[in-house]
């Protein structure tokens, strides 16, 4: 490993473990809503907390979107950071009622 790969998984640790929930990666299809919009794109990492997503259009930090994940989970959120085509969303509801939305994807996060 060398020395920027050793910097870069120290950095990613140590914003993991100031993260309130943590994450599961995934690679899922995901519809987000933004205003009467929805676009198609794709969850990268999920937790109760939010979602990481890749999208195609720009979207400004502090917007309310929506999102909805394998017909079951929908909710509402917002972009928290973009970043290099990807936003990352903080959910506005209850992470228990979150959890209840993943359904089997929720097992393991807390």
């Amino acid at each position: 490993m060398n020395e920027d790969d050793a910097t870069s998984q120290g950095v990613r640790a140590v914003i993991n473990s100031m993260r309130k929930h943590n994450r599961r990666t995934v690679i899922q299809p995901v519809t987000l809503g933004v205003g009467s919009f929805d676009f198609n794109c794709t969850a990268y990492d999920i937790s109760l907390g939010g979602i990481r997503l890749k999208v195609d259009i720009p979207i400004e930090s502090g917007a309310s979107v929506y999102i909805q994940l394998r017909n079951k989970l929908k909710q509402t959120a917002k972009v928290i950071w973009s970043a290099d085509g990807f936003l990352g969303l903080s959910f506005l509801e209850n992470p228990e009622r979150v959890r209840v939305g993943l359904g089997n994807l929720s097992n393991g996060l807390s």
